[in-house]
């Protein structure tokens, strides 16, 4: 299988030689605009201004038969897809399913569960805070919800995981400990950024000896063991599936927190965009399949082009984090090199994910993005609702995706000169809603996956977060294999 990649890669390799010295500006054909632009109810997806052909197009569009993509995304959806190096099915799109297959009913007892805890008339008039101590996926994706639906609600939230607990003490300055509700949410319930901050806060509730932190506690874990032992009660616990990966988790209890001061529809509302994209994907002819389409220029544009990095820039403020969280996915999952069988993929993997806000962004990197000697390649995401609010935001995302892939040269004072040319993708939403976010957020879950399958790597575990988190135990039970590798005063101080 390596030597159809070898083959690809080659291939993409000797293209890239037909349009290397070729601009943006010059592919640019108005008649071909249309072409290049895949339609759906809930999103629109642009690609015309990429640096690309299109004869070198109808190769990339052979390139999800050769690998047997319908095998490996039929295998995604029917739950049987395996994380080789881990040994576990991957289950994160059973968590939308209706009617996920027999052998994962968990998905479908913690649904009532969350359902019954949302419709508690109680919740939100005897709390007014919520503190969620969540990292990684299992805080970006909640965190991004909440953002998203900028409640103003009874319930304040707030994310928490810092481990010098500054984050969590600038909270609880502003709390008190009957009007608190906690969720502790790891996958493995060791995670030791949690369990420290959960320690802290269940220090702080013992200072008011009125209280049972126990009754304050919600855990959203795959170890009920692990709960258990903390002093979780049963009925306060949502159980994971172990097969659920913390940056695919978002459409579990994970989420729960984030909807505390809305309801159970909203929750069902993101699940059902995600299950659109789900069909869509699934179903879509490989020229109309927007995952397959933004997974083969991101092939394209890195091994191909030699771009190294991706920005991705949102243009509505209720978006401003879509960034972290999708580049927390995109290259814990596809940030490696190395498959399961030891075989060394020929094409260069994840590029770097940054960006951000675009609004803030236009006044800080895109200078660097403008005028730098560094080439990069982007997604911008907009609302084009045609509601008031949306308009202006929309209008400066375009003109922007014009400066970048097309520029401006000023030959009379070249300081000025924008050289553009770098490829740009807009993923236009028709509407500011859960679930057309929930179909988003699912589009570039696929995108990732798709793209690990063409590069030939396993995007279900990350071995290389492993090794941080070893060395970090190593360190705490034993400070003095350190001095070995750093001088005095660098160690810490006691």
């Amino acid at each position: 299988m390596n030597e159809i990649r070898k083959d690809i890669h080659s291939k993409l390799l000797t293209l890239s030689k037909d349009i290397k010295d070729i601009h943006i500006s010059e592919l640019h054909n108005q008649n071909e605009l249309a072409e290049k632009t895949v339609k759906h109810d809930l999103l629109d997806f642009d690609y015309s201004k990429q640096r690309i052909s299109n004869n070198i197009l109808d190769y990339l569009f052979q390139i999800p038969d050769q690998i047997n993509l319908r095998d490996s995304l039929k295998a995604l959806f029917d739950g049987t897809l395996k994380n080789p190096s881990e040994d576990r099915l991957v289950s994160h799109t059973l968590y939308r399913d209706k009617n996920p297959a027999e052998n994962f009913q968990l998905i479908i007892s913690e649904r009532e569960k969350i359902h019954n805890f949302l419709k508690q008339k109680n919740i939100n008039s005897k709390f007014k805070n919520l503190v969620c101590l969540s990292i990684g996926g299992s805080r970006l994706g909640p965190e991004l919800l909440s953002e998203f639906l900028s409640s103003d609600g009874p319930v304040n939230i707030f994310y928490c995981s810092s481990y010098d607990l500054l984050e969590l003490n600038n909270v609880l300055r502003n709390c008190k400990q009957h009007e608190t509700l906690v969720f502790a949410s790891s996958k493995s319930f060791e995670t030791s950024e949690i369990l420290k901050n959960l320690n802290h806060l269940k220090s702080w509730f013992e200072e008011n000896p009125d209280i049972d932190f126990q009754d304050h506690l919600y855990g959203i874990s795959a170890n009920a063991k692990a709960m258990d032992s903390f002093g979780i009660k049963e009925s306060n616990q949502f159980l994971l599936l172990d097969s659920l990966g913390g940056r695919f988790s978002i459409w579990s209890s994970i989420s729960l927190p984030a909807f505390i001061n809305s309801d159970f529809s909203s929750y069902l509302d993101l699940l059902e965009g995600a299950q659109l994209a789900d069909r869509h994907t699934n179903s879509a002819s490989w020229e109309s399949n927007i995952p397959v389409i933004m997974a083969l220029l991101s092939i394209w544009n890195t091994s191909a082009l030699n771009i190294n990095n991706h920005g991705i820039f949102t243009y509505n403020f209720r978006l401003r984090s879509l960034t972290k969280y999708i580049a927390q996915m995109s290259m814990e999952s596809n940030g490696k090199s190395i498959n399961f069988e030891s075989q060394l993929s020929p094409f260069l993997t994840s590029p770097l994910i940054w960006g951000g806000y675009g609004i803030e962004s236009q006044h800080s990197t895109f200078q660097w993005l403008m005028q730098g000697k560094t080439e990069t390649s982007c997604d911008f995401i907009g609302v084009n609702s045609g509601e008031k609010e949306t308009i202006d935001s929309y209008e400066m995302l375009l003109s922007q995706v014009l400066a970048v892939s097309h520029g401006k040269e000023d030959a009379e004072n070249p300081f000025k000169s924008v050289k553009g040319n770098n490829p740009c993708s807009i993923l236009n939403l028709k509407s500011l809603d859960l679930k057309s976010l929930g179909f988003l957020l699912a589009i570039y879950e696929h995108k990732v996956f798709i793209e690990a399958s063409i590069l030939g790597i396993d995007p279900f575990d990350q071995w290389g977060v492993q090794l941080g988190k070893k060395l970090a135990l190593e360190v705490d039970s034993n400070q003095e294999f350190l001095k070995d590798y750093f001088s005095s005063i660098l160690l810490p101080k006691s």
